[in-house]
């Protein structure tokens, strides 16, 4: 076990058995009262692998390989309500969230994919700790996968100041509402020793938050960046191994701007001509139509992972989605579609398939996700950060990555989705996801043609008894192709709510 998991396994120790002795207070005192959930299953597949949508997005908690038992509980503790009626909602409150999973078969793991403590004070919150997010504007809950942050690996423990979501700018008559976070992070006990995330976003929303239509505008940056490994000793990357960690350098981070000089005893040229640290981002763009019945989103994500795709020089590279969802009405005893949602994902161009680009000041073959200093680029205990389409070497079939040289082997992807959410009368729901894509390899190491790959996942959960509190989650998932391994696999589990 590494010193983080056993860390870990200390604090979550700690907390659960501090929440045990303090649960009948916590329930007394508080209008948001203690959330318990336990959940066992398990996941079976042939080949003993994994399926891409039996573990894509999952917040790097259901391992590639199977047979696999899964056990884990979650407590949590939301805000109280905002009492209205006595305008206190300045107020300042808290709440928490600790989630311990444990994975028994081929492979043995004790994950915590949130344990962190929030604060919240009018349209400001904190928090310290691991967290389920998204980065980016689209369907967040039936999307293919946000191209920057998708939910796909392990949270990164950080600390952050946000906006409570979109806060309405009064002063601009509501018209404008704001949305926007800073945080600094640890990419803990991984490859590179010692290395930080930077992170920071901000979106406008116009349009009033009633109106029948509004536009989001937005962009975020994240910046990994310091640390030490064995592996650049001897490199012209990094000074005998060692990348820049002072803070003196946070604002040549932050602003994404070239340290003052060319090289000194902290760093090597490689990040004098460039910029320290490793920079992805994205521009996010998005338009909401909402009526009484429905509410409907288009949306369009654009990554950069340097000045040139900043400005846009590697279009039409992104991810284009369009989402529509049925607003909660009467209970309807017959079959229907709650929620759909169709994208499209490229990321072909890349600024060109030239590093140097004659005539120009831009450089091209950005290469996403991959990094010179950080060898597994854009990840996080193995796993995309991004969009799960652009996978590490492990999850494709071992005859596309004898010869790769890099972590990303194929980050040149197109892909068509199409997700779907509804109910089989009242008690049975269920979701539908298919993807068709094909893949490039990279500029530097492309495939012979492009390679097709279908992944299909058909998921239904229903209710045991009529308290609802005990759900019974069952799917079904398969991988066709030439890309990743073939294989056909589901899942079975139950959850239940103790409180």
């Amino acid at each position: 076990m590494t010193r983080w998991a056993r860390i870990s396994t200390v604090i979550t120790s700690v907390i659960l058995v501090w929440l045990l002795k303090s649960l009948p207070s916590i329930a007394q005192t508080t209008t948001s009262p203690l959330q318990i959930q336990l959940e066992t299953g398990g996941f079976a597949a042939t080949n003993q692998v994994t399926p891409f949508w039996l573990r894509a997005n999952q917040y790097g908690v259901v391992p590639l390989k199977t047979p696999l038992a899964t056990f884990q509980i979650r407590l949590s503790k939301d805000y109280k309500p905002i009492d209205t009626t006595r305008h206190r909602a300045n107020r300042l409150d808290w709440g928490f969230a600790v989630n311990p999973i444990a994975n028994v078969g081929n492979s043995n793991q004790f994950l915590l994919p949130e344990a962190y403590v929030k604060l919240n004070y009018g349209a400001v919150e904190f928090y310290a700790g691991r967290r389920r997010e998204l980065i980016g504007l689209g369907d967040s809950l039936l999307s293919s996968g946000f191209i920057i942050g998708s939910g796909n690996a392990i949270p990164i423990p950080k600390v952050q100041i946000a906006t409570l979501g979109y806060v309405p700018l009064k002063f601009l008559k509501s018209f404008v509402a704001l949305k926007a976070g800073y945080a600094h992070g640890w990419f803990a006990d991984t490859y590179v020793r010692g290395s930080y995330l930077h992170q920071k976003y901000i979106y406008l929303r116009f349009g009033k938050p009633k109106s029948t239509l509004k536009v989001h505008i937005g962009m975020n940056h994240q910046v990994q960046w310091g640390g030490q490994a064995d592996y650049l000793r001897g490199t012209p990357l990094a000074v005998d191994g060692h990348l820049p960690s002072s803070f003196k350098y946070y604002g040549n981070v932050v602003l994404a701007n070239r340290p003052s000089d060319y090289e000194n005893a902290d760093y090597t040229d490689f990040d004098g001509t460039y910029r320290i640290g490793n920079h992805v981002g994205g521009h996010d763009f998005a338009v909401e139509l909402t009526t009484q019945r429905e509410t409907m989103l288009i949306y369009y994500q654009h990554p950069f992972d340097d000045v040139s795709g900043l400005l846009f020089q590697n279009l039409p590279d992104g991810l284009v989605g369009f989402s529509w969802r049925r607003h909660p009405g009467n209970a309807e005893k017959r079959f229907r579609v709650s929620r759909f949602v169709a994208e499209f994902l490229t990321t072909m161009d890349q600024s060109g398939p030239t590093f140097w680009i004659p005539n120009s000041t831009f450089q091209g073959a950005d290469n996403y996700f991959n990094h010179s200093q950080y060898w597994q680029g854009w990840s996080y205990k193995g796993r995309s950060i991004g969009t799960p389409f652009i996978a590490p070497e492990d999850e494709l079939k071992p005859e596309l990555t004898q010869t790769a040289g890099a972590f990303f082997p194929d980050n040149r992807v197109q892909m068509g989705y199409l997700g779907a959410e509804g109910w089989f009368t009242n008690r049975l729901q269920w979701i539908a996801r298919l993807a068709y894509s094909r893949h490039y390899g990279t500029y530097a190491n492309p495939f012979n043609s492009g390679l097709e790959q279908i992944s299909l996942l058909l998921s239904a959960q229903t209710s045991l008894f009529k308290s609802g509190k005990t759900q019974l989650r069952t799917s079904f998932a398969l991988d066709q192709g030439q890309v990743y391994p073939e294989t056909i696999g589901g899942s079975i589990s139950l959850l239940h709510k103790l409180k």
